[in-house]
């Protein structure tokens, strides 16, 4: 169980919407489990051109987590996570959040989101 506080703000719009549902789930089952830990559901985390030119387009869900203190004030970097593109995927961000570490490199390192023209 994770008892580090954190907030996972999961994207719900555009391209992220239909595998934003099975991610929800087990992140909600994750988070339940950590009693500092708050999921939010919000609109586009990335800002990114693909949700503006293919609303349609299921490309994978993206997610930041944000390791934070009890009175929910960042503590340290914002972990991007995504894109989550299948049942195998969120179950591994969702052990990977319940673990606790909070650590990106313990995440698999497709799951790392990463800047740059890579992605």
């Amino acid at each position: 169980m994770n008892d580090r506080p954190f907030n996972a703000v999961v994207c719900r719009s555009g391209p992220c919407a239909g595998a934003s549902r099975q991610l929800l789930e087990r992140l909600r089952t994750a988070t339940r489990s950590c009693p500092h830990g708050v999921l939010i559901s919000a609109g586009c985390v990335l800002r990114a051109a693909r949700c503006q030119a293919a609303p349609g387009h299921d490309s994978g869900a993206y997610l930041f987590v944000q390791p934070c203190g009890l009175d929910r004030r960042p503590r340290g970097i914002a972990i991007g996570v995504g894109p989550v593109l299948s049942d195998a995927d969120a179950n591994a961000v969702a052990e990977w959040l319940a673990d606790g570490s909070l650590d990106a490199r313990r995440l698999e390192g497709r799951l790392r989101l990463t800047a740059g023209p890579a992605r």
